[in-house]
């Protein structure tokens, strides 16, 4: 039978039924896990990493979230982000929303990572030869130049915390820009960014001293948003010792004790 003599109402029926069959397929393709991971990539890695493994923002792949673990939560955090942190609202619709929770469950489900290293020894270092507690808090003991470390194996995978041993330039928390003010009387005041508005800035200094500077007060006010307070440590810790110290910083978890 020729395509001539079939019946309009038959064609017209078929071009429906592609249609259907077409817009079937190209919704299975967006709710399935590369909507996700694209949606993921396009809008959330530039902090939690490609893979969720953190950088600025924590590690994904641990099933431990902050602001609640129900996919509800996570779609709140995703949707109106998070007061108080880079971590900010989004227009996505609710779809694209549900995909990237879903996307994120995905990554939530594999394992924690084993790595070499002494946890003990790596404490050790930690308190001794790294100097750390002079700057980084752990469980409410050490200073506040730097972020606190209480759950830091929460938030980061050890790849990331290696880095940040070696090369903290390469990720810096706005809360710890470094700044160098010098007031009218030629007093320099040099620490941490706390806060700033167009009219004051408020810092803490080297010895963990909070100032609130009148800008109009000032001579010269420096914040500069590529340098660490942090030094780098490439160099100090031999390849073991970096082991080690990577082991501690990764056993410091949620409802975990420390070695």
């Amino acid at each position: 039978m020729s395509c001539k003599k079939v019946p309009v109402w038959v064609r017209v029926w078929l071009c429906i039924l592609l249609l259907h069959f077409i817009a079937n397929g190209i919704a299975r393709a967006e709710d399935d896990d590369s909507a996700g991971e694209r949606l993921f990539r396009l809008h959330c890695s530039e902090c939690h990493g490609l893979d969720g493994q953190g950088g600025r923002g924590p590690d994904l792949t641990r099933g431990l979230y902050r602001h609640g673990s129900t996919d509800q939560a996570l779609y709140q955090t995703i949707s109106q982000g998070v007061t108080g942190t880079p971590m900010p609202a989004t227009s996505l619709s609710d779809r694209q929303l549900f995909q990237i929770v879903k996307y994120v469950r995905g990554l939530a489900s594999s394992a924690r990572e084993v790595v070499s290293g002494d946890a003990a020894a790596g404490g050790r270092l930690f308190a001794g030869k790294g100097g750390c507690p002079k700057c980084h808090m752990v469980r409410g003991e050490g200073g506040r130049l730097g972020p606190d470390l209480t759950y830091i194996g929460s938030l980061r995978a050890p790849a990331n915390l290696r880095a940040s041993i070696l090369r903290p330039v390469e990720e810096i928390d706005p809360a710890y820009w470094a700044v160098e003010a010098v007031d009218k009387d030629g007093k320099i005041y040099s620490g941490i960014r706390l806060n700033e508005d167009s009219y004051s800035i408020q810092l803490l200094d080297v010895d963990e001293n909070l100032y609130s500077l009148t800008k109009k007060d000032l001579q010269t006010l420096t914040v500069d948003k590529k340098k660490s307070r942090m030094p780098a440590y490439a160099g100090v810790f031999t390849a073991r010792e970096l082991d080690d110290l990577v082991a501690y910083l990764y056993t410091l978890q949620r409802n975990a004790r420390l070695p």
